[in-house]
């Protein structure tokens, strides 16, 4: 064994640790300096000087400056091309002092060399493809800018990727050249792009499952005998990999066979019928909770599925039952038949709520529609009176998502849109009359790879607005985690009860606005600062709360862990709170 341990150390003492010790002590015995060039350039030209990747001593300095200095010239020269510039003269000096070699770069650039014509020639099947016009829009360079080998290779990418995309497997250039005339300082791009024949998708197989192929069919992003596309090939991977009906999945399309059909196979393992799920945390809005749900994720051939979920809290207790069917479109469309039971506090106010109904969810045109009928019944204690009040309702209501993402610097930016309308008529088995409309607009917007800033902004309003024919749980509160911090968790607006305690009463209009500025300092850790102002409101614009605060938080793939300290500005007497919340913030 201590053979074998020695073995192990001199092989990675040779492949690792000897090169980069080479490595950094040839940083610290030679200083390079290179100046009239932009840091683009600069970095190029460290990556091909072999001045510091080769070692140099004294004596060899002394006998063959010149050479080095003109090997180096050279390399700087070369380094210089691919992004245009064929002139560049380079003054240098290279030296020993205290001890260390010195090296010195000056750079004039000259003129660069120009794009002064593109020809292009598209032949094949594609020739006359009206999906094909307009390709040469994807070629970042065009006549009179500056020739940069990278753009250049990068635009045959794009052209390629397109054509491929469009169903043309076999497409190459069968010519590309590029003409450089170095008296004039123009280069001239002559490409040729063969096509080949057009594929089309064949028939799609599946490997063996318990669901039938009437459900898995509903998936594909395509039909047999549609123009092939690798992206959707992709898109059917994407999709039943998040079905949450299969452990594995491989998507293959046999596209070796000569025929321009391509068919598709499917190779598929069944996940576990049962899922299990056990969760604990804790939020300053729900004090310490509990989660604990079952998943049967196949009850038939067709895909239906059951899931039962308690959640337990200090304010809340909950159990929800859902059967869902899966739609037309069944990796965003779907059925739900639902059924809860739910026992919600308001400030020690508990609300009794059973609820059962249907819900039907599909995407249109990016955004995700929800459309409910549900029948809720709810037993509570008024704040002011200490009544007990029973209320029935049926209660449609139709829900729009939309959530736009992306990246900026590797940080994440985008906004998401939710828009809500509900309501009742005492006519229709119900106990009053009304609608009610919220809407909650969320924008991240990342300046740089380090700082953003946070936009959030909740509205809502009920006809008629006597709020106090409401049940609890259909009211407007704000204050907490995710409302105006620096209040309490549903604690605005309030009122002064019979006995003379204030306690919230909640509203028939909200408004509240946030701005939020984050800044990474070490990642994942980073620092914010925030303000928040608007309330939920009995009458319009009554009484307006302002709370401001600061936090850290700690940046994790399911979102920002954030603990937050907030002081409200339009309460001197109220004392700052703490808030601590986790979750995507989209």
């Amino acid at each position: 064994m201590k053979t074998l341990n020695r073995i192990i150390f001199a092989f990675l003492f040779s492949t690792i640790l000897l090169p980069y010790c080479f490595a950094k002590a040839k940083e610290d015995n030679i200083q390079v300096t290179i100046t009239g060039v932009n840091t683009d350039l600069e970095t190029n030209i460290r990556d091909n000087l072999s001045l510091l990747r080769e070692s140099v001593d004294d004596e060899s300095l002394v006998q063959d400056n010149e050479q080095i200095s003109m090997r180096a010239r050279q390399e700087i020269i070369t380094a210089l091309q691919p992004f245009g510039y064929y002139h560049a003269d380079v003054q240098s000096n290279i030296e020993q002092v205290d001890g260390k070699i010195k090296a010195t770069f000056n750079i004039k650039l000259g003129p660069a060399i120009h794009v002064n014509a593109i020809h292009f020639n598209l032949i094949g099947e594609g020739e006359k493809d009206p999906a094909l016009y307009g390709l040469m829009q994807l070629f970042p360079l065009k006549n009179g800018d500056v020739f940069v080998h990278e753009s250049y290779e990068q635009g045959k990418k794009a052209l390629l990727s397109k054509t491929i995309q469009s169903g043309y497997l076999n497409a190459m250039f069968s010519e590309h050249r590029v003409e450089v005339d170095i008296d004039n300082n123009t280069s001239v791009i002559t490409l040729t792009l063969a096509t080949g024949p057009r594929h089309f998708f064949g028939e799609v197989s599946f490997g063996k499952t318990e669901l039938s192929d009437k459900l898995l069919n509903r998936y594909l992003p395509f039909q047999p005998g549609d123009i092939y596309s690798p992206e959707k090939i992709m898109i059917l991977q994407s999709r039943l990999n998040q079905s949450d009906y299969f452990s594995s999945v491989n998507v293959k399309a046999l596209t070796e066979d000569q025929s321009t059909k391509v068919p598709v196979v499917v190779e598929l393992e069944d996940a576990k019928p049962n899922q299990y799920i056990l969760g604990a945390g804790y939020g300053t809005d729900t004090g310490v909770r509990g989660k604990l749900g079952w998943t049967r994720r196949r009850l038939n051939s067709l895909g239906h599925r059951f899931s039962a979920t308690a959640q337990l809290a200090e304010i809340y207790n909950r159990i929800h039952l859902d059967y869902i069917i899966p739609g037309k479109q069944p990796a965003t469309d779907q059925i739900k038949l639902q059924a809860g039971i739910f026992e919600d506090e308001f400030s020690e106010k508990p609300s009794h709520i059973y609820e059962t109904g249907i819900i039907e969810e599909r995407e249109i045109s990016g955004w995700q529609r929800r459309l409910s009928v549900n029948y809720h019944h709810e037993r509570f204690n008024a704040f002011i009176t200490n009544d007990v009040i029973q209320s029935k309702l049926i209660l449609p209501s139709i829900t729009f998502i939309q959530i736009k993402r992306h990246e900026l610097d590797n940080s994440p930016s985008g906004r998401r849109i939710e828009l809500t309308m509900r309501g009742s008529i005492d006519a229709l088995f119900s106990d009053t009359t009304f609608f009610q409309t919220y809407l909650q607009l969320k924008w991240v917007h990342a300046f740089n790879e380090t700082t953003r800033l946070l936009v959030r902004g909740d509205f809502g309003f009920t006809v008629p607005d006597d709020s106090e024919n409401l049940p609890l749980s259909q009211r407007f509160f704000a204050g907490g985690d995710q409302s105006l911090r620096g209040y309490g968790y549903r604690s605005l607006p309030d009122e002064i009860d019979k006995d003379g305690n204030r306690l919230p009463v909640g509203g028939s209009y909200l408004t509240v606005g946030s701005l939020e500025l984050a800044h990474t300092v070490k990642k994942p850790f980073g620092v914010f600062a925030f303000v928040d102002a608007g309330n939920a409101y009995r009458e319009l614009f009554v009484e307006t709360e302002i709370g401001t605060g600061v936090g850290i938080e700690w940046q994790t793939k399911l979102g920002p862990i954030k603990f937050a300290i907030a002081k409200p500005l339009t309460k001197p007497a109220d004392s700052w709170r703490i808030h601590a919340s986790f979750g995507p913030e989209l």
